[in-house]
């Protein structure tokens, strides 16, 4: 019986991500997980999993693999040109990978990271309950050329299905991030405003950890620093030199600056996928109105995160 298994036959920016390591975060170690973690869901469920399984995460360069076996995947996230050998497909929906044919990603085009997942999952090492990558602990799997990663159950059957346009979010620059209320709001009383008409870009050392904006200086805040605390995923911290970083899932636990707001979940994925350059715009929404989109968009998977 042939041991069904991929092999990556080209990989330059690439990690096996499933939806984190969650609960240790009073032990000082990030969640991490996916970085659009709605995309990474999103092919899961298309391949039936019936629950989230680890899946690829490609960042920007692309990637190409063949398998063993007839198995069926689905490709999300950032947009690019998609080929099984030289037939072209499309993403967001059930495609079958037929044995020993070559699944090839391009180069990202509009966003960052795709995401590729496999009926039955990824069977990759896990540490503290998670396969997902921490770079600042040295947990996950970076994947390169000629490496080969076993299939855990591939399904007989699996059914064919396909993302409404609805569904599928929306992206490319300029992106337009909305932000809730922070812990220190009332620091940044004469800032915010300003805040919001500022036009920023994303810096290339953004990564996992924070995503890094270039642009006007916030101004007019009363603290520079303040004490050590924990921080939530989505805080936009102000530096002193009154740059802004968005925190997102690799984030260290503690931090001692300013808060001027938080990006919310429904959002966070999608300052994730912004490219290196790429224009960001914030605006600002209640907690609230936060939470009930994150419900109309997650409540239809068949997952909780």
């Amino acid at each position: 019986m042939t041991t069904a298994q991929i092999t990556i036959n080209s990989a330059k920016l690439a990690n096996i991500q499933d939806s984190g390591r969650c609960g240790f975060e009073q032990y000082g170690i990030s969640a991490n997980g996916a970085i659009d973690m709605y995309a990474y869901l999103k092919a899961n469920e298309l391949v039936g999993n019936d629950t989230a399984q680890p899946a690829i995460e490609i960042t920007a360069f692309g990637l190409s693999l063949t398998s063993t076996v007839d198995v069926p995947i689905a490709i999300t996230g950032a947009e690019a040109d998609l080929k099984i050998d030289h037939r072209i497909v499309k993403p967001w929906q059930t495609i079958i990978l037929p044995a020993g044919k070559e699944l090839t990603i391009g180069t990202m085009k509009k966003g960052l990271r795709a995401y590729v997942a496999f009926a039955g999952g990824i069977d990759a090492k896990s540490t503290l309950e998670s396969t997902s990558q921490d770079t600042i602990l040295d947990l996950g799997t970076q994947l390169t050329d000629g490496m080969t990663l076993k299939l855990k159950h591939v399904p007989a059957k699996t059914d064919m299905k396909i993302t409404y346009l609805e569904d599928r979010p929306s992206y490319g620059s300029p992106w337009h991030i909305r932000v809730c209320d922070g812990p220190d709001t009332d620091i940044f009383t004469k800032s915010t405003e300003q805040f919001f008409k500022n036009t920023y870009r994303v810096s290339p050392v953004s990564n996992h950890v924070g995503i890094r904006l270039s642009g006007p200086a916030v101004e007019n805040f009363k603290t520079p620093e303040i004490l050590s605390r924990g921080v939530g995923v989505g805080s936009i911290e102000i530096f002193p030199t009154g740059q802004a970083v968005v925190l997102h899932r690799g984030r260290t636990v503690t931090a001692g600056y300013p808060i001027i707001g938080v990006v919310p979940l429904i959002d966070l994925d999608m300052i994730g996928q912004a490219r290196p350059g790429d224009e960001i715009h914030f605006e600002h929404i209640s907690i609230e109105e936060a939470r009930n989109l994150y419900k109309k968009r997650f409540n239809k998977l068949p997952y909780r995160r």
